[in-house]
């Protein structure tokens, strides 16, 4: 008996020793805080060369951090960048495409359906999200403010899915533009506090939305109290949060969604002092489309004509920095709690947006488009005790590489569903990829030579100094982003970049699969390749690798008007269509067609065909 009591007494010492030392490994991982605004400006933060943002605590991070001049968001819209950052893959590949996801109703109606309502709407049920894999590493999770993702549901909203889905989450707060009851924005601050910040309902007679949610009058907020405006709220769960693991001393990964600078542009008093509008300059390329004629490839809404008035110009340009210094003080509110709890030195800052602004650039607002105010994104990493510091690093990135990357650092299991890659090594020694290929993606709506569809898909290519935009319907664009920052020169036109241009287009458009639109179809027999063509395709190209990867593929036959072809190779071929193009718009003028007459949903490539 004494033998066993003694062997027992041993076995607890010994279990009580390792859980410790488990216990003091996984303190010694680092913690995480991801913090994305929304619509953030690249241009408008001190650390990328602005000498009118007030940024400080952005700054300090690029100072203590490496900063990404070159990361790309993959969808210049909300909801679908923000699903794409969760999964670690494209929108097409998650299958959360929409902004707002169209739903047929009953009476056979659509009704486009806001995240929060539907799972079926989301992300594919089955794959795994950034914080899930934060979770299988006994991480603590929290995602105060907004998310914004289709696929994110509460218990017993969807009939279909009672259980809901919290996306890995221990703790959900402060959701916005996520339908959320009991957890929402709305629930914290009240119904009346909720519409003074929209400026909705009662409060639309002050703002009158439309052009008035970028205000033009340089006003202050209409929330009564301060402490109540969003990112103040957001702030405060997030260092409540951070007061908690503190005492717990548990690992956590800590996902701040704050809403500024999104329109309404619209914030305190204190923020709108510290700017002046008459300090700002309107750009260069503000009156272009105003000059030229609209955008083919542009939705219309996002053509402003606010610029043609410099004094109201100028207020919306100072309210949008006064709402980023805004935003970047709450910045500064989460990083110096770390500090305070003393886990600032074993915690991983990341600051980040999901889109980008153009703020008058080509004469436009908003995103909704490839153009680089609106899909070049700030990216910022800090993290001094394994990172450098102070570093400039212009690879080509992606937000859905943000997954890939955390979970190297905390010896996760990245999912095979991941389509980003890890970005540690060049963290860590500052090295630069010089081969990357990126990519995003948009469906948009209500464009001029296309009046009559909805949710135009279209999709972008950076690689190397050049960036490739295919918009279905309408005329291609390419654009040499080194010589030409504003992307003013098509290059599409000049035929010593055709070789260029049909290597981004085919790579573009390769597997590029998703709802609604279906692949060119091809039939083969034998050694024979045929497939139906129509009035509305000009010709086509072949394509061809030994092993089915797009990457590898060579462009073997160009220019055929017939339709079929003879295959001489065991391997992978690919039937490419060039669309003939006929409607001609102000912008390049009656000599040049830009949108095809007849709108189908067949996209311009077929799937790879396997030849044996």
């Amino acid at each position: 008996m004494k033998i066993m009591k003694y062997t027992f007494a041993f076995l607890i010492v010994i279990l009580s020793l390792l859980s410790a030392h488990a216990q003091q490994n996984l303190a010694q991982r680092p913690n995480v805080v991801f913090i994305i605004s929304d619509q953030h400006k690249l241009e408008a933060i001190g650390a990328y060369g602005s000498k009118l943002a007030i940024t400080p605590n952005i700054d300090e991070l690029a100072k203590t951090g490496v900063k990404f001049n070159h990361c790309y968001t993959p969808s210049p819209v909300c909801a679908p960048a923000r699903a794409a950052l969760i999964t670690g893959m494209y929108p097409y590949a998650n299958s959360a495409i929409y902004h707002k996801a169209p739903v047929t109703m009953p009476d056979g109606t659509i009704k486009n359906i806001g995240s929060g309502y539907l799972r079926e709407t989301g992300y594919q049920k089955g794959i795994v999200t950034l914080a899930e894999i934060f979770k299988e590493q006994n991480y603590v999770t929290a995602s105060p403010g907004k998310m914004h993702v289709h696929g994110e549901l509460q218990k017993n909203v969807d009939e279909d899915h009672k259980e809901g889905n919290n996306m890995g989450f221990d703790e959900i707060s402060v959701r916005y533009y996520t339908y959320f009851p009991g957890g929402h924005y709305q629930d914290i601050v009240g119904e009346d506090t909720y519409m003074r910040y929209r400026q909705f309902k009662k409060y639309k007679d002050v703002f009158k939305g439309g052009a008035d949610d970028f205000n033009l009058d340089y006003a202050p907020t209409l929330v009564q109290n301060d402490d109540d405006n969003f990112d103040m709220v957001v702030a405060k769960k997030a260092v409540e949060f951070i007061e908690k693991r503190a005492v717990d001393g548990k690992n956590f990964f800590l996902h701040i969604g704050f809403e500024k600078p999104h329109p309404p542009l619209t914030t305190t008093q204190k923020y709108l002092d510290m700017h002046t509008p008459a300090n700002f300059e309107l750009p260069a390329t503000s009156q272009d489309w105003i000059k030229k004629g609209k955008y083919p490839w542009i939705p219309n809404w996002v053509h402003s004509t606010i610029q043609n008035n410099p004094e109201k110009a100028k207020n919306v340009m100072a309210a949008y920095n006064a709402c980023v210094t805004e935003m970047d003080d709450m910045v500064g509110k989460v990083v110096n709690a770390l500090k305070e709890k003393g886990l600032y030195e074993n915690t991983i800052i990341i600051y980040t947006t999901d889109h980008g602004e153009h703020l008058f650039e080509h004469g436009l607002m908003n995103k909704h488009n490839m153009y680089e105010d609106a899909v070049n994104i700030p990216f910022i990493i800090s993290y001094p005790k394994l990172f450098k510091q102070n570093v400039t690093n212009n690879s080509i990135v992606s937000l859905i590489d943000v997954m890939p990357t955390l979970s190297e650092i905390i010896n996760g299991k990245t999912p095979k569903t991941a389509q980003g890659i890890s970005l540690v090594e060049t963290l860590k020694n500052g090295t630069e990829l010089k081969d990357r290929a990126v990519f995003s993606e948009f469906r948009g709506a209500k464009y001029l030579l296309l009046p009559n569809v909805n949710e135009v898909p279209s999709r972008m290519m950076r690689k190397g100094n050049y960036k490739f935009v295919y918009t279905h319907g309408i005329i291609d664009q390419l654009y040499n982003i080194k010589e030409d920052p504003d992307e003013l020169n098509n290059l599409i036109f000049d035929k010593k970049h055709s070789e260029i241009l049909q290597y981004m287009r085919f790579q573009t458009l390769a597997n590029w699969f998703f709802y609604e639109y279906t692949p060119l179809k091809v039939e083969q027999t034998n050694n024979m390749l045929q497939w139906d063509t129509t009035a509305e395709i000009k010709s086509y190209s072949i394509y061809f690798a030994i092993e089915n990867n797009p990457n590898e593929a060579k462009l073997i036959k160009s220019a055929i008007t017939t339709t079929n072809f003879t295959t001489k190779n065991k391997g992978f071929y690919w039937v490419v269509a060039y669309p003939k193009l006929s409607k001609t718009s102000d912008f390049y003028g009656k000599d040049v067609p830009v949108a095809v007459e007849k709108y189908t949903t067949i996209l311009p490539i077929s799937k790879a065909i396997s030849v044996n």
